[in-house]
């Protein structure tokens, strides 16, 4: 039962009533509460709309300035993308990313292009290999590159399995970015693991749907790269302690639907260094 039909309905004595008469009612209560509820997300969702422009940017944080095509994001939340705090836990990771020089840079499952074009405009001098097996994703990679003038620094393809991603960045002094849904644990296998020997990587592991993804992968790479884990943070929190000035006036539960990346769990992501200086 919803928990607002149980505020209701628990103090009375559900006995009095005869099945047949109890349950329309209790159904007829539900499909209100949900159109109540579905009514006051639209409103939420056209309040956020209002703060965003005809061709949206990132308001703040490592990708500020960044346009967007379209209010459209692929496979995650355009919300916290807008508003420049998507992934705010790898802060400090990219605090030292930026201080780094990288010749390629490739980020696999690379959705609408947040950082497969993010980091193109951060290094004006790197090729950025952006792939996703999905075409939407594609399609709006590409859109944004464009949009954003980086296109012809931004190379959009499909899959990408374990032997071409090695290949791609073997000998280069390489940036890899990873979020592929699992598919992580058949990307990066012992066979391959030389070929990063000079890359930085960073790493969504999805344990949830492989368990023991994270200390798997990082087992790999102890010989070769530091290994430093972040943690997600659970979404209420982040209603709680982030601020974005579109948003500031905005009430808690606002604040929740903008903020929100929807993951099932805590995740953690794993950013490797090679042990030499290169």
């Amino acid at each position: 039962m919803h928990p607002i039909i149980d505020r209701v309905l628990v103090p009375l004595d559900r006995s009095l009533a005869v099945d047949w008469i109890w349950r329309p009612i209790e159904a007829s209560l539900i499909r209100f509460v949900r159109g109540l509820q579905r009514r006051r997300t639209a409103v939420q969702i056209q309040q956020l709309l209002k703060r965003l422009q005809t061709y949206p940017e990132v308001l703040q944080g490592k990708f500020a300035g960044m346009r967007y095509a379209s209010i459209e994001a692929a496979c995650s939340a355009i919300f916290p993308k807008l508003l420049g705090t998507y992934e705010t836990e790898l802060d400090e990771v990219f605090e030292s990313v930026f201080k780094r020089s990288y010749d390629i840079i490739a980020d696999v499952g690379c959705a609408e292009g947040y950082y497969a074009v993010g980091l193109a405009r951060r290094f004006p001098t790197s090729q950025v290999y952006a792939f996703d097996i999905d075409p939407r994703a594609q399609r709006l990679c590409r859109d944004n590159a464009s949009l954003n003038g980086v296109n012809g620094r931004v190379e959009v393809g499909g899959g990408v399995n374990a032997e071409q991603l090695a290949a791609t960045v073997r000998g280069h002094r390489a940036l890899v970015i990873c979020d592929c849904e699992g598919f992580e644990g058949s990307l990066f296998t012992g066979d391959t693991v030389a070929a990063y020997s000079m890359s930085d990587l960073l790493i969504e592991t999805h344990d949830f749907i492989e368990a023991g993804l994270c200390s798997r992968i990082s087992g790999l790479f102890s010989k070769t790269h530091r290994v430093h884990v972040v943690h997600s943070i659970d979404d209420l929190q982040k209603a709680r302690t982030y601020q974005c000035s579109a948003v500031d006036s905005l009430d808690f539960e606002t604040k929740e639907l903008a903020f929100a990346e929807g993951r099932p769990v805590i995740m953690q992501w794993l950013y490797l260094t090679p042990h030499e200086n290169i």
